[in-house]
């Protein structure tokens, strides 16, 4: 078996080997005879190039015959430089060819002719045939040979290439027949290993399988467990929301899409955060425009699924997107959108919708979490009538504003303010119209200060208001503002007009003549004391430090 194989092998490196030698000398011939016709075929474009360029010189020529424009002559003899170029390249071509190059020769001397003509026409204007002509006449020499040698190379080329065919085919017949011997012996083998191969090849196609799943949840693991922690780090709400889309982006690449939120009088959603910039979503719409929140849970929209579309669309909704509810500890916040641009996208989101929905969960319990956590700190620093800052949430923001006036060398105004009269008021019209007058004078404060102004009540009536970066002149201005808008305040309480209102107050400055916190807010209390012993419904600045 052995030998006969190994006689085999060299049998079949001979044959391989003359066949070899054979394919190469039909091939060098065949590209042999190739590069001639493609040189014939190059010598008759050049011809019929020359021909055109005698043709748009004819033409020129006739046209400053018939005109007079020397811009034609111009292009007369720019067509005779284009020929006598020409002429330099068929002499190049046509080196090899004896017979040719006497033809190339003989044009030569015709375009020399002709250039002599064109120029010595100038000013009668003749046109040069007789020249043109000649010229034309040996471009059909050259033409009509080069045809010829054309003729006979393509039956060459097709007679060459008959007989390599005839050759390979034998040598073919001759190569398969030891191959056939050859490989008859393997088989048996080959069958068996292909056998084989074929179960390997599938245990190896599900390892792969396993692997690319393992790697895909373990990516998609990763990728919630990213979030999650992102969200931890997140102190507001419009953090986690845009942590969401981040994410959801990152865990459906090539898809947009957009968290929105209902506002607070759960009226309207809102747009809070978007990746890719989702088209035709509105910004602001009833939430009954939404099917996935009527239907309290997911809900995907694709062709031949669903033909009933969300209302919360500028213009023609997209074909596919979804809708994912944000629903934590019992309220419903809002809603995630997504939108595909193709059906390979949404086919990739319909596979990961399970880590679609529990991102979703993440971040609707995270958002809740964090809007508890801001109404609870809120509800810490704010009085619940007026909705000012409360006394605690001032004596914080007083120390702040004194160490910043300190370190950056600025003065500090504190305005202190007390409703004159009210007891009186109270026991006049009532409790309920008092908390009234307190709510409207918040409001009116609140209108007449800068947004880095901390308005605050102090207790009862009386009330702080911190002026950052307020020099003495400026914090007077400012209080006689307040002071003049409290006035003309019109108060209502149960369909009856209440009478006037006015505020006395107390300007404390820093760090003179105060000179802590402590000491701002006992001089202006001692100055609003004085503006109210002076006859109320006044302003009066603190002049001596109260630890004096």
């Amino acid at each position: 078996m052995i030998p006969l194989l190994v006689l085999s092998a060299i049998g079949a490196f001979i044959f391989t080997a003359g066949g070899g030698l054979i394919v190469y000398s039909n091939t060098r011939h065949l590209i042999e005879i190739r590069n001639w016709l493609d040189h014939s075929q190059t010598i008759l474009s050049s011809t019929q190039t020359e021909s055109q360029r005698l043709d748009r010189l004819s033409a020129n020529m006739q046209l400053y015959q018939a005109t007079g424009d020397l811009n034609n002559l111009r292009a007369s003899e720019a067509s005779v430089a284009a020929v006598e170029s020409g002429v330099s390249t068929l002499q190049n071509l046509l080196q090899d060819n004896a017979s040719q190059k006497r033809h190339v020769q003989d044009l030569q001397n015709s375009v020399e002719t002709l250039d002599r003509t064109v120029v010595s026409e100038r000013q009668s204007r003749a046109v040069p045939d007789e020249q043109i002509r000649a010229c034309r006449n040996v471009l059909s020499l050259i033409q009509e040979e080069e045809r010829g040698l054309l003729r006979e190379r393509s039956t060459e080329s097709q007679d060459s290439g008959f007989r390599s065919l005839l050759a390979g085919a034998g040598y073919l017949g001759l190569l398969l027949i030891v191959l056939v011997v050859l490989f008859g012996f393997l088989i048996r083998d080959a069958l068996r290993r292909r056998s084989f191969e074929q179960q390997l090849s599938v245990a190896n196609d599900r390892l792969e399988a396993t692997i690319e799943a393992l790697e895909r949840r373990g990516a998609e693991a990763a990728l919630l467990k990213a979030t999650r922690d992102e969200l931890h780090l997140c102190v507001t709400a419009a953090e986690a929301q845009a942590c969401t889309c981040r994410h959801l982006q990152a865990l459906v690449p090539g898809s947009s899409g957009a968290t929105l939120i209902i506002n607070n009088s759960r009226s309207m959603l809102e747009i809070a955060a978007t990746w890719n910039s989702p088209s035709s979503l509105l910004d602001g719409f009833s939430p009954d425009a939404c099917c996935g929140l009527r239907a309290g849970h997911l809900r995907w929209r694709s062709p031949g699924h669903s033909s009933i579309n969300c209302s919360h669309f500028a213009g023609e909704p997209p074909e596919n997107y979804g809708c994912i509810p944000l629903a934590a500890q019992g309220e419903t916040l809002g809603f995630v959108y997504l939108t595909f641009p193709t059906q390979e996208i949404a086919d990739l989101a319909r596979s990961r919708i399970l880590q679609i929905n529990e991102m979703v969960e993440l971040a609707a319990m995270s958002i809740a979490g964090l809007n508890l956590r801001a109404k609870l700190e809120n509800q810490s620093i704010r009085d619940g009538l007026t909705r000012l800052f409360n006394r605690h949430f001032m004596t914080i923001a007083l120390e702040r504003e004194v160490h910043r006036a300190l370190r950056s060398t600025t003065p500090l105004a504190v305005l202190m303010i007390d409703v004159d009269h009210f007891k009186a008021f109270n026991d006049t019209f009532g409790h309920e119209a008092g908390d009234t007058v307190l709510r409207e004078v918040a409001e009116c404060f609140r209108q007449s200060v800068r947004s880095e102004d901390v308005v605050c009540r102090y207790g009862g009536e009386e009330f702080i208001i911190i002026l950052p970066e307020t020099d003495e002149e400026t914090a007077v201005e400012r209080a006689e503002l307040i002071r003049q808008a409290v006035v003309k305040l019109r108060v209502r309480s149960k369909g009856e007009t209440l009478r006037q209102i006015s505020v006395s107050i107390g300007i404390a400055m820093y760090p003179a003549p105060a000179r802590d916190a402590t000491d701002l807010v006992r001089l202006a209390d001692r100055a609003l004391y004085d503006a109210k012993h002076a006859g109320r419904n006044r302003v009066h600045v603190a002049r001596e430090s109260a630890t004096a």
